[in-house]
Parts: C-alpha cells; sequence; structure tokens
C-alpha cells in the first residue's frame, strides 16, 4: 500500500470515529486531520466533503467493479458478470455493515439517494461502454445497462436499511 492509500485509510477510520463519537454535522475536519498527523488540507486532497468520507464504499468500489466486469468472459450473460463481480469485492462486509449504517443514522434519506443516483448512472455508464465494447447495439445496450445498474442500486438501497452481515 502507498504513503497516499495508508493516509487514506488513516483519514477515513478518525473520520468515521468521529461521526460516530461528535456525530456528522460536529465532527471536525481539522481534527480529524490532526489525529492523523495531517494538514486539513491534505484531508480535502483524498476527500472532497465529509459526505464522500461515508460514501468511498461505493465510489471506490465502482473503480474496482470496472476491472472487475472486463475481466469476465465476454461469452458470459452480462447479469452473471455482475453478480460474480460485486460477489468478488475485496471489501470487508463488516465494514460495509458499519458504513451503511452510519449513512442510516447520520444523513438524510435525500444525500444518501442522491449519492446513489449517482453511482447508479456511473455504473450504467460503465456497463453500457462495456456491451458497447462487445458489440451489443446502442439502444439494447443503454437499455440493459439502466435496467442492470438500477436493480443493482436497488438492492443496495434495500440492503442499506437493514444491513445483513452475512451477505
Amino acid at each position: 500500500m502507498s504513503k497516499a492509500e495508508r493516509t487514506r485509510t488513516a483519514l477515513r477510520a478518525t473520520a468515521l470515529k468521529h461521526f460516530v463519537a461528535d456525530g456528522f454535522e460536529a465532527a471536525s475536519v481539522p481534527a480529524i486531520a490532526a489525529e492523523v498527523g495531517v494538514t486539513e488540507r491534505t484531508f480535502y486532497r483524498h476527500f472532497a466533503t465529509k459526505d464522500e468520507v461515508l460514501f468511498a464504499d461505493l465510489t471506490e468500489g465502482l473503480a474496482w467493479f470496472r476491472q472487475a466486469i472486463r475481466a469476465r468472459p465476454v461469452s458470459e450473460d452480462l447479469i452473471s458478470s455482475v453478480l460474480e463481480s460485486l460477489g468478488s469485492a475485496p471489501t470487508d462486509p463488516r465494514l460495509l455493515v458499519e458504513i451503511a449504517r452510519l449513512r442510516r443514522e447520520l444523513l438524510s434519506p435525500e444525500r444518501i439517494e442522491r449519492v446513489f443516483r449517482d453511482r447508479q448512472a456511473a455504473m450504467a455508464r460503465e456497463l453500457r461502454q462495456l456491451l458497447g465494447d462487445r458489440g451489443v447495439a446502442e439502444l439494447d445496450a443503454a437499455v440493459r445497462a439502466e435496467a442492470l445498474a438500477g436493480a443493482v442500486f436497488a438492492a443496495v438501497a434495500v440492503w442499506s436499511e437493514e444491513p445483513d452481515p452475512d451477505l
């Protein structure tokens, strides 16, 4: 792990701790940065906002998802490719459960929905590109990509309401 990755990981862990202890709104970016031993500016190099800390699993996960789905066999149907890619996620499920709990407790449903919609759109774009690269007609690729990304994020939204750590 690079120094930047270690710093980002430490900032995220410390921020989550502060969110729990102080509440999301009261958690101080300068205090989080100081505890990690970096400047406030360094925090903002890694996370544009405090919200981003609570959604890093989705934003970072999509970069990882892009690689995982492109590694799937071209002959495999898209649903199977997506499920296999999602199922092999390198994220600790316990951390995902805790982050889902924090999002539910600290953020409004509207705030969560905005980020989920943005990430859903990003996943749909990636799937559309993948299908286009595989020779699927543009309209068919768009419909399939939107339907599948919608289904994935509907499942994420439902799971986030009552996360099952055994999934």
